[in-house]
């Protein structure tokens, strides 16, 4: 009598399946994250698993530099997404058709619009170098001005002639 009981062909697929998604399935994780709107989240997915891009196909690895390039882009970090969608277009330069033809759409669209941003941040005029703006403090107001002639103190002693 065998204690080995033949497995159904649904769990074998089931477990098949389970294990192709095993090893990207860091990268499937932040792209859903991206597309549910939930960028800070993917971020983190994708900061938590950079390590292991070197055991990734450059077709994987395209794809996981274009989402974390668009998740930073998104979250305003244009310098750094500027980094991973640089990344994504040097694998797609060394493996040409890493990218399939909507992705590398999505990678166009992408550097285009970190193109738009980094003009118009370049727009902006820094803010003054002093103290006052690098504490981050706000700017203390202005006194409100008062028209004609100062009232005395209290104490009827004054500097300004009468």
């Amino acid at each position: 009598m065998s204690l080995a009981r033949p497995r159904p062909a649904w769990l074998t697929a089931a477990l098949a399946a389970a294990l192709a998604l095993g090893c990207n399935g860091h990268f499937k994780r932040g792209s859903l994250l991206y597309a549910d709107g939930r960028y800070i989240e993917a971020a983190e997915v994708f900061e938590r698993t950079e390590y292991r891009l070197a055991e990734h196909t450059p077709r994987e690895k395209a794809e996981y530099g274009l989402y974390r390039g668009m998740t930073l882009l998104v979250l305003g970090d244009t310098k750094n997404a500027q980094r991973w969608l640089a990344y994504s277009y040097e694998i797609e330069r060394s493996s040409p058709g890493s990218l399939r033809a909507d992705r590398r759409a999505q990678l166009d669209r992408s550097w285009f619009e970190l193109g738009q941003r980094l003009r118009s941040d370049a727009r902006v005029p820094s803010p003054p170098s002093t103290a006052v703006a690098a504490s981050g403090e706000p700017a203390p107001r202005p006194l409100p001005r008062r028209e004609g002639r100062p009232e005395a103190p209290a104490n009827g002693r004054t500097l300004v002639p009468r």
